[in-house]
């Protein structure tokens, strides 16, 4: 730790001490229920939401990492010597243990030793296996390490997620900015559509008004798609260049301090064929159903089962790639979905909708009958649970928008 850089930060950090206070408290809390001494944060989401660390390459070998205990708040933060710049300019990160350069099991056994020699080495450690890293072999090095010095390994995998479902006020202050951002960079997609554009161009567009805002990049890579790519689902945007009667698909997230609020509409340049416009009008009544019927305390799988019982009274099934939703909020490359979906998962029980929560509902089509102008149209709304009910996060029409 170089504590003068430390004194050097001269930055709005994105969190006051307090918040994050509260996250580190409450994970304590999570762990004492759970009967857990200690958990080793890897997930990189999970990272930021604790710390405010925030770095671009989670490598397979990166055990970055961050010891949280149940019996107070004497915090260690691990993580490679090449970091000290990151590391000193988070003033979250109180005490740090340097990897030095070298091989993943000196690193793991730098770990264990630690946590021996913090009283813990026969506590009850939760790791994280699920996430994106560092490798399951790795991980599983660190949980044999572990074993051997006499702790007990615990899968920890969603505790610290499950914490991020319910934001804070501050954070939800947060999501709104994001949700401003996605607003002002969808408008300036759909201003750049014109003929002979390329979809890099409008992509292009896109991540410049949102940096001018303070924002990041998403978890994802911008999904852009028109004329016969226009039913695109998970393709980033091309060289193809926009021609006169596209339709054209713009899916990305609004984000601010990590925080994602996602945005998908479908444009038209020029009078669409009037099935795509009946397509799209029918649809957008979907989140419209699903405000009217869903309040706090439901199920959150009463979002989907609305949302697909509406889809089905339109007569619109034929056409459905994929309707449904997931959890809105902190994320890092490669993925701003997380666990929790509103459709539950392997792994992840139903649970009631609580003002603070943030998800996002989709209508993705794929047409497959050769209608003039593409082959998909599709939207995502993102939602807020409040004490009153669902608030649709973008003021940005869901119907097919001709320019």
């Amino acid at each position: 730790m170089k504590e003068y850089l430390r004194r050097q930060v001269d930055w709005p950090q994105p969190f006051p001490p307090e918040e994050y206070a509260e996250r580190r408290a409450n994970t304590r809390k999570a762990l004492a229920a759970k009967g857990i001494d200690a958990i080793y944060v890897t997930n990189p989401a999970d990272l930021t939401w604790l710390t405010g660390y925030d770095m671009i390459w989670y490598h397979l070998r990166n055990l970055t990492g961050f010891l949280v205990r149940v019996d107070g708040d004497a915090t260690i933060f691990f993580d490679a010597i090449g970091h000290t710049t990151i590391v000193s300019t988070t003033p979250e990160i109180s005490e740090v243990v340097w990897f030095a350069r070298g091989d993943a099991g000196d690193h793991v056994a730098l770990i264990a030793d630690t946590v021996k020699a913090r009283g813990l080495g026969h506590g009850r450690i939760a790791l994280q296996p699920w996430g994106y890293a560092p490798h399951a072999t790795v991980m599983d090095a660190l949980g044999a390490k572990l074993r051997a010095g006499g702790a007990t390994v615990a899968d920890g995998a969603q505790l610290v997620e499950e914490l991020r479902l319910v934001k804070s006020p501050r954070e939800i202050a947060v999501m709104r900015e994001a949700s401003a951002v996605a607003d002002a960079a969808m408008a300036a997609a759909r201003d750049a559509i014109k003929p002979g554009v390329m979809e890099t161009e409008i992509e292009a567009a896109i991540m410049a008004t949102a940096m001018r805002k303070g924002a990041g990049y998403p978890g994802i890579r911008t999904m852009i798609g028109s004329g016969p790519r226009a039913g695109t689902h998970h393709s980033p945007p091309q060289h193809r260049k926009i021609k006169q009667g596209d339709l054209v698909f713009v899916d990305f997230c609004g984000v601010l301090h990590r925080y994602h609020v996602n945005l998908n509409r479908t444009f038209s340049l020029g009078k669409p064929d009037r099935r795509w416009t009946q397509l799209m009008d029918a649809s957008a009544g979907c989140i419209d159903a699903i405000i009217a019927e869903v309040k706090p305390g439901d199920p959150w799988s009463k979002a989907d089962k609305v949302g697909q019982r509406y889809l089905d009274d339109q007569g619109l099934r034929q056409y459905v790639w994929w309707a449904g939703g997931y959890n809105q909020g902190i994320a890092l490359p490669p993925d701003w979905c997380g666990t929790y979906w509103v459709e539950p998962r392997v792994g992840t029980p139903d649970r009631p909708l609580v003002p603070g929560m943030f998800f996002n509902y989709e209508n993705q089509f794929d047409v497959w009958e050769d209608w003039p102008g593409g082959s998909g149209a599709a939207y995502i709304d993102t939602l807020m649970v409040t004490a009153q009910g669902l608030e649709v996060m973008s003021k940005h029409p869901r119907n097919l928008v001709t320019v």
